[in-house]
């Protein structure tokens, strides 16, 4: 598919699966078989959170391991988006000296998984929003070396993100705009963990809380998510992207 195939055929797409549809079929040429896109930051033009893996077609097995390790906090690839100045591939920062030995060890476990020869691709929106692909190739053999393929993606990721915007804004104008909840920091740690599957006692365990505090916390939750347990604070924050799994 050639970039003005992809124009065209991603400025006929009536919604963000039927794109992404689209965008998955173009990079799979370029050798890219596992496609990650998140929103980085929140983006207020369109009343959407930030979220990592919005959409995607990563393993299950390799996100549901991602989430339970907590690694949207250690992933280098996920930090570098907010200050890489284009598309970059993940050799190329694997080799930077910032990179801890933690980064190098999940960066391992990731290529273990299937996912090689990885590229990132930062995209600036509106206001300041920030979103960003990660790319990668479950068989391998991806020629990085050439830098035409990189430009072909990044156009590819840059058009992809385009299209994604004005359908979202279509959508926010037909249905207006969606309820808005915000979680803290620590509110969405904890409903990622009732999302996983983890009890109140497990949880504190792992994030290290009394179990009086992860009680404060889950009251809260359910309090500003307006529903009586945490199997429907975790389906509701899932359906309105404030978690993922």
């Amino acid at each position: 598919m050639s970039i003005d195939e992809f124009i065209e055929a991603s400025n006929k797409a009536k919604s963000v699966d039927e794109l992404f549809d689209i965008y998955k079929k173009a990079m799979y040429e370029l050798g890219f078989d596992r496609i990650i896109f998140s929103l980085m930051t929140d983006h207020i033009s369109i009343d959407r959170r930030a979220g990592h893996g919005i959409m995607l077609n990563y393993s299950d097995d390799w996100m549901k391991y991602y989430v339970e390790q907590n690694y949207e906090a250690l992933d280098p690839v996920r930090k570098y988006m907010y200050i890489a100045p284009g598309a970059f591939t993940w050799t190329s920062l694997m080799q930077q000296p910032v990179i801890t030995t933690k980064q190098n060890l999940f960066m391992k476990e990731g290529d273990e998984a299937g996912l090689h020869d990885g590229i990132g691709i930062p995209l600036r929106g509106p206001r300041g929003a920030i979103a960003g692909v990660g790319a990668a190739s479950s068989a391998g053999g991806v020629a990085l070396d050439d830098r035409n393929l990189l430009s072909r993606a990044n156009l590819l990721s840059h058009q992809f993100y385009t299209v994604y915007l004005s359908l979202e804004a279509q959508r926010l104008a037909q249905e207006g705009p969606q309820e808005y909840v915000y979680l803290t920091d620590r509110e969405q740690e904890i409903l990622q963990w009732c999302a996983a599957g983890k009890t109140r006692h497990e949880i504190s365990v792992i994030l290290g809380l009394s179990g009086n505090t992860t009680d404060w916390h889950l009251r809260n939750i359910l309090r500003k998510m307006g529903v009586g347990n945490t199997t429907l604070a975790a389906f509701k924050a899932l359906h309105m992207g404030l978690i993922q799994v």
